[in-house]
């Protein structure tokens, strides 16, 4: 009796080590994992929140002192890669596409729709990683085709400015006191009083042609941190963008400067992005 009460035993261990093997197996670095990228706006310290157009509920004001709010606020990001202290690397996958489905590595960051603050990175090699690369804007493999699907197509709200100019990167819009902007009625369009629309857009040097730039812009920012990404392990990383960075860092004052809409009038705007943004902590 005994016996079989020792075989019997000895047969559970077995089965559970062999158990523990498998699992330790699965956890192989030839599996890779995900990392989650979190987008929070912000106006100087002020949590971003939107207004109905032409609101002269003013909630900011710049350095400078001008009010103003916000009715729209968007930008683009793409071609995201990340880097680790020990060599890690990845590169998330890009294509534009006039098929929606087959669009990747494009994304719209929106004020207001708070499903587009999250971007998940699927098939990350696992491994420790410290730093994330970005560009603003969409950059010419998303345009030499013309306008293409999904989020960036012009017929699903996608800004898009002329075949030449291209996308706008980032565009804020709203309201502010010392805006000279009078209320226009045309074709069925309003333009309220004492509004702005500012567009930072363009994505080619074109020679002999001015107004034709490149304002795109990339951004690398370390996480303070060290993140490991594994098979169970799904880091995120909590970014930050403050508005007034751009405003205030390119000299914006609403009583000149109120409409933007061609690409070279935005670069002093372009020019700031790489500041706006921050990282402001990681959760393991």
């Amino acid at each position: 009796m005994k016996r079989y009460t020792y075989f019997i035993i000895s047969l559970l261990v077995t089965v559970l080590f062999s158990a523990c093997q498998e699992d330790e197996g699965a956890m192989t670095p030839d599996i890779p994992g995900a990392l989650s990228i979190e987008f929070d706006n912000y106006v100087g310290s002020q949590p971003m929140q939107l207004d109905p157009v032409g609101s002269t509920d003013y909630r900011y004001i710049t350095g400078s002192g001008q009010e103003f709010n916000l009715s729209t606020f968007r930008y683009y990001i793409s071609n995201i890669k990340l880097e680790g202290p020990d060599g890690a690397s990845f590169e998330d996958e890009m294509n534009a596409s006039a098929n929606a489905d087959e669009v990747r590595g494009y994304y719209l960051v929106q004020e207001g729709e708070s499903s587009s603050y999250f971007i998940d990175l699927d098939d990350v090699p696992t491994g420790q990683y410290n730093r994330i690369t970005f560009t603003l804007g969409i950059p010419e493999e998303g345009v030499q085709e013309g306008a293409a699907g999904g989020i960036l197509d012009p017929a699903e709200g996608a800004w898009f400015w002329t075949w030449n100019s291209g996308y706008i990167g980032l565009g804020m819009e709203g309201t502010a006191a010392d805006s000279p902007q009078e209320r226009v009625e045309r074709d069925g369009f309003v333009t309220e009083a004492n509004t702005f629309a500012l567009h930072v857009g363009g994505w080619k040097e074109v020679e002999g042609n001015d107004n034709m730039v490149d304002n795109t812009r990339t951004v690398t920012l370390d996480f303070g941190d060290v993140v490991t990404v594994g098979q169970d392990v799904k880091p995120k990383v909590h970014v930050v963008f403050d508005m007034l960075e751009i405003l205030d860092g390119a000299g914006i004052d609403f009583s000149q400067t109120f409409q933007v809409h061609a690409p070279r009038a935005a670069i002093p705007m372009a020019d700031e992005i790489p500041e706006a943004f921050t990282v402001d902590h990681v959760h393991q």
